[in-house]
């Protein structure tokens, strides 16, 4: 006995629409691990930056009047080992972002680790930096070893 014979013709569109659907989310839901990994540290890096970094440079990066940076259209942002320097060392350089000087210190981050820093990298760079990839650790690792 076929298929055919034991469903009417609507059951079995609707248990073809059924399957398709189930294919369809079997396939959406099968990400890479690289995937994961680049969503995992673009949401770790939005908490740490909410926690650590938005009060000056605000939540939506763009800096707060001409006391801090903003880190939207900051070159700083691209340069992934300076970046990681500056946030776990600070800064008391002036700053030019977008034609306006910054002469405020940023304060240390001495007790964010290696992986966190990377994570606030990755949010940083794919939100406002035009960057579609996670910087690994291995890259905030190397930085830190010869930060200035």
């Amino acid at each position: 006995m076929s298929i055919n014979n034991r469903f009417p013709k609507n059951s079995r569109q609707a248990l073809l629409k059924c399957y398709l659907v189930l294919l369809t989310l079997f396939f959406a839901a099968c990400q890479s691990s690289q995937q994961l990994k680049t969503e995992q540290y673009f949401a770790e890096g939005y908490q740490l930056y909410t926690a650590n970094c938005a009060n000056c440079h605000q939540p939506e990066g763009d800096g707060m009047a001409n006391l801090y940076p903003p880190l939207v259209g900051s070159v700083s942002i691209k340069d992934k080992a300076l970046f990681a320097c500056i946030i776990k060392n600070g800064m008391k350089d002036t700053l030019i972002v977008a034609g306006k000087k910054f002469s405020r210190p940023m304060p240390a981050n001495p007790k964010l680790t290696d992986l966190e820093i990377a994570e606030i990298i990755s949010y940083v760079g794919m939100k406002w930096g035009k960057d579609s990839t996670l910087t690994p650790i291995e890259v905030v690792n190397k930085a830190l070893q010869q930060c200035p």
